[in-house]
């Protein structure tokens, strides 16, 4: 799997990699478990849009070596070091060996917003670490390791699409969709995972994407009909408390979009685009709105 990442050495014990971002083209909740956790299910794409992360072998002396990560720019949320860091940790103690490395991230990804950065990172860190130290570890054993990450950690090592279910533990593959323009929208507002879960009832409504007819749409690769189907059983909630959410998100229907939803628990919101020219037009009319960043990416797949 480490080879199709794209991790390319550079020099001996340093290597390259590319972290993707995701969107969530549709989330349920099937239930609250007896714990009181959600039961979730969700499709996810990886986008072009990518975090640049170098990971570079530091110390082989007699105790353990520093594990260091640096990320640029420096003003991001804790858990945006503290993910790759709880990978690196995780897999020097499989390994055995006391050694160190720098972990060097170059961000792109908007931090905390529905788009999977901090996972992407401690997903190519992992496969990155495993390989480096030629760590023994199965499919099954990469797969258990990610999952304590977080539920998107394990689909991210790989990228492309599948359907998510059992807290990242059990992946169906999917088509991934031909090259497809988005324009993502981020209001400067925040939206804690643990809020919207916590918030979440279903008895209070939240339309619930139709999965099936969707994953239907993927195999066919049938764009249009995806973004009929896109959807988000938590964004009727967080546009009650945000509203601004749901201004983009007719923004972006009012162009040539196939369809618009919430990314995760929020608060980005995407568009699939008609082309390349729809998604920059629709991108300028949301960079009128006050405190809005917009970006323009497309769909994305390495080649497995």
């Amino acid at each position: 799997m480490a080879a199709e990442r794209g991790i390319a050495p550079v020099a001996a014990k340093e290597l390259r990699l590319n972290a993707y971002a995701k969107i969530n083209l549709a989330l349920d909740v099937r239930g609250r478990r007896p714990d009181g956790s959600l039961d979730v299910e969700t499709v996810l794409h990886t986008l072009a849009l990518h975090d640049s992360i170098t990971l570079r072998e530091d110390g082989v002396g007699e105790g353990p070596g520093a594990i260091q990560v640096q990320v640029d720019p420096p003003a991001v949320p804790e858990h945006a070091r503290t993910l790759p860091l709880r990978a690196a940790q995780m897999v020097r103690d499989l390994s055995g060996l006391g050694r160190g490395v720098q972990i060097e991230i170059r961000k792109a990804i908007p931090v905390g917003v529905g788009l999977g950065g901090a996972s992407a990172d401690a997903a190519v860190t992992l496969l990155g670490l495993v390989q480096m130290w030629k760590v023994r570890l199965d499919g099954r054993g990469l797969l258990a390791l990610a999952s304590r990450l977080g539920a998107d950690v394990p689909f991210l090592m790989e990228g492309g699409a599948a359907l998510v279910q059992n807290d990242g533990q059990r992946l169906q593959w999917l088509p991934t969709l031909p090259p497809t323009w988005l324009v993502l929208a981020r209001p400067r507002t925040q939206v804690s995972t643990e809020w919207a879960h916590s918030a979440y009832d279903p008895a209070q409504g939240g339309t619930r994407p139709d999965i099936p007819a969707l994953v239907e749409a993927m195999r066919a690769g049938d764009v249009p009909a995806v973004g009929r189907f896109v959807g988000n059983v938590f964004e009727e909630l967080v546009v009650r408390t945000h509203p601004v959410v749901g201004e983009i998100k007719a923004r972006i229907l009012a162009g040539e979009a196939y369809g618009a939803s919430l990314s995760g628990t929020g608060p980005v919101v995407f568009g699939l685009m008609a082309n390349e020219a729809a998604a920059r037009k629709t991108a300028l009319d949301l960079e009128a709105l006050p405190d809005v960043e917009v970006l323009v990416t497309r769909t994305f797949a390495e080649e497995r």
